[in-house]
C-alpha cells in the first residue's frame, strides 16, 4: 500500500475477507500469523510513509494521514490481542498434567 492509496481504502471487501474466502484447508496456521505480521508491518510503514510526506508539505490530506495512522493503530491492537491469545494457549497446554 502506498500514499496514493491510502484513501482508497475498499471498505466492502476488507483484507480478513479476502484471505478467507475461498481458500482450501491446506494453509497452515503458521503461514496465516506471518501474513498476518506482514500486513500489520505494511500499515505500520504506510502510516510512517504518511505522516513524513504530510510532514515535509506534500499534497497529502491531513484525513488521508489519519485514517493510515488509526488503521495502523488497529492493525496493531488486533494484533497483540491475537499474541495474548496465543499466550495464554501456550501457558493452559503447559500446565495440563498429563
Amino acid at each position: 500500500m502506498n500514499i496514493e492509496s491510502i484513501g482508497a481504502y475498499d471498505f466492502a471487501n476488507p483484507v480478513w475477507a479476502s484471505t478467507t474466502q475461498g481458500t482450501s484447508t491446506s494453509a497452515s496456521f503458521s503461514t496465516l500469523l506471518v501474513d498476518g505480521a506482514e500486513h500489520v508491518d505494511e500499515a505500520v510503514r504506510t502510516s510512517n510513509a504518511a505522516v513524513a510526506a504530510f510532514a515535509l508539505n506534500a499534497d497529502v490530506p491531513p484525513h488521508q494521514v489519519m485514517l493510515a495512522l488509526e488503521d495502523a493503530r488497529l492493525q496493531l491492537q488486533f494484533a497483540l490481542q491475537v499474541r495474548s491469545k496465543l499466550v495464554e494457549g501456550y501457558q493452559e497446554l503447559m500446565r495440563m498434567q498429563i
